[in-house]
C-alpha cells in the first residue's frame, strides 16, 4: 500500500522478453548517481534472464550421434552373435 511517498522508480524492460516483460526498482539513496543506479538496475535484471550456450547444443548434438552409433554397433554385434549360434 502506497501512501503518497514520492520515490524514484528504475523500469527496466528486457531486450528479450522471455522470462519477464519488466522489472521496477525503487531506489532509496537519492544522492547515487542516476547513470550507476540504471546500470546496476539492467545488471540485476540481465542477472536473471537465461544465458545462451551455443557450445553446450554443439555438445548435445556429439552425444547424441555417439549414443546412436553406440547402440548402433550393440545391436549390431547382438544380432551377429545370434545369428552365429544358429
Amino acid at each position: 500500500m502506497v501512501r503518497g511517498v514520492s520515490r524514484r522508480v528504475i523500469v527496466v524492460k528486457p531486450e528479450q522478453p522471455a522470462l519477464f516483460e519488466q522489472a521496477i526498482f525503487l531506489v532509496r539513496d537519492y544522492n547515487a548517481p542516476r547513470g550507476d543506479m540504471v546500470r546496476e538496475a539492467c545488471r540485476i535484471a540481465n542477472s536473471y534472464l537465461p544465458r545462451r550456450r551455443r557450445s553446450r547444443r554443439k555438445a548435445d548434438g556429439l552425444s547424441l550421434l555417439a549414443g546412436f552409433c553406440t547402440g548402433a554397433l550393440l545391436i549390431g554385434t547382438i544380432w551377429a552373435m545370434t545369428a552365429l549360434v544358429l
